[in-house]
This record gives C-alpha cells, structure tokens and sequence, in this order.
C-alpha cells in the first residue's frame, strides 16, 4: 500500500468543516519514506455541522511530498489565528484524549475567521501573565508552555525555563519551588554540580584535548574542569527535574555539558549536548 493509502486508513471517510484556533506554525514533519506529515495543534475547535464548541487540544495533519520542489509545509498556519478547514476525524485507539482528538486535513477553506467564541479565547490566549518575585520576572509562553526569565547564578546572568503546571497552563508553582531551592543554596548545588560532572567528564575531556592536537595543551584536572565550567540555562520540568546547561569552555570544542536532576536533588547523569 502507499503511504498516501496507509494515512488515510487512519481516518473516517465522512469530510466535514471545522474551525480552529491554531495554537502555533507548523514547525517540523515527520519522514514516511518519499513523504513529510506536517501537523499543527490546535486549542480550541468548532464542528460546523452542529455548531458545537470544544476546548480541547487537538491537531490536524496532512501529507505532502518530500522533493526539492516543495515549498513549506504545503499549509501556512499563524499562531492563534482562526482557520476553516475541511477534515476526517481519527478513528478512535486505545490512546490519549489529544491523539484521538486528532484530523486529516482535506483543505484550508478560510482564514481569519470571524467567530466570537475563538475570537474571545484567542483574547484570553493573548494577555500578558507573569510571575514576579525575589527571583525576577518570569513571562509565560504559551508556544511552549513554560515561564522564562533570567537568574543570577553566582554572578551570571542565566536563562530559567519553568514548566507550567499543566499544559497551557497559568502556573508553574512546582517548578518555582524547586529553583528557588537551588537558588537559595546555590553555592553548596553549583559545586556539586560541577563536583559530578568533574567525576564523569574530565578523562573524556582530555581525550578531545589529545585529538585536537593542540601543541603544550595543559592536562584538565577535575579541579580545572569544574572552573572552566560556565552556568548558560537551566530548565525545571512540571515535575520538578532539572537540566542544568554549562558552557564547555571549549573542552568538548564548543558543546554542553548537560547535567539531569531529580527533583529531591539527586543527581542523574552529565553529559556533553549540542
């Protein structure tokens, strides 16, 4: 069977029109062999034959061809704009409520749409929220669904990222707690932090040192690793793990060093990223 038959088995046959309210572009798609499945979710929906409003997450997805004709992702969505397509609702799995909530996207029929119940949540979608505090101002984002704002770590300027506490949430009270305990003892976790991933990475370290034969290049010792080491970002999930990110001071020529953190501060793993 084709990929274009195989996707289509996926949807019930009945097309009908929808309007949507985009939560964001079309970012990506996924390969299946000669073609992309280009997706974008939505926040809210409104099924035109009956006029019935749903405030559930949801997508809709469509195939187009993967060749260097291509253009985009064959559709142009913008955030929070309002959309009247044509679509075949999933056949329902045994899967989440967003997956099943989920459509084959015939055609874009209208964009811009006037419709006073999206028109009043894409308003909502739109007003400014923050959390301040001793920490900062942290904005929330609603594309990605966490707050982001600036730390001082120890002098340095760093990038926070807090989930929120549910998706599309206002809150991210959670992953505020944690970071404001780091905060709090930030000396005694930055050395920790540094103190195991001296322990995991300084031997590797040297062994990119040797392959860059660099001439007299000094040997990094787990003291010299954890100096050499620069606070970048840290992020706090919804349920309180940490990925801290330090700037390699070129001992990995210029990558992360990732460090995982449970949310009772014990440590994962530290790795090099990017």
């Amino acid at each position: 069977m084709s990929v274009q038959t195989d996707f289509e088995k996926e949807f019930e046959t009945e097309e009908y029109e929808m309007l949507i309210l985009v939560q964001s572009p079309c970012k990506g798609a996924a390969n299946i062999k000669d073609m992309l499945k280009p997706f974008v979710d939505f926040l809210a929906s409104i099924d035109l034959r009956t006029g019935q409003f749903f405030h559930e997450k949801g997508r809709v997805e469509w195939l187009i061809k993967n060749d260097n004709k291509r253009k985009g992702w064959g559709y142009k969505f913008e955030q929070f704009g309002i959309y009247r397509v044509t679509v075949r609702k999933c056949i329902p799995q045994n899967q989440t409520q967003y997956m099943n909530n989920r459509y084959m996207l015939i055609n874009v029929l209208e964009e811009n749409v006037s419709n006073e119940k999206l028109e009043a949540l894409k308003e909502y979608y739109l007003q400014p929220i923050s959390i301040e505090n001793e920490l900062g101002s942290f904005v929330l984002d609603r594309e990605f669904s966490w707050f982001e704002g600036i730390v001082n770590w120890n002098g340095v300027e760093v990038n926070a990222y807090l989930e929120t506490d549910e998706e599309d949430g206002n809150t991210a009270k959670q992953a505020m707690k944690v970071l404001k305990k780091v905060v709090d003892n930030l000396v005694e976790y930055d050395t920790k932090y540094r103190e195991f991933a001296a322990q995991e990475l300084t031997e590797l370290a040297n062994e990119w040192m040797d392959a860059s034969d660099e001439i007299d290049a000094e040997e990094i010792t787990k003291e010299i690793f954890m100096k050499r080491m620069e606070m970048s970002e840290i992020t706090v999930s919804f349920d309180g793990n940490l990925s801290l990110f330090y700037n390699d001071d070129d001992m990995f020529w210029g990558h992360t060093i990732e460090i995982e953190v449970k949310p009772n501060g014990e440590i994962i793993s530290a790795n090099i990223a990017g």
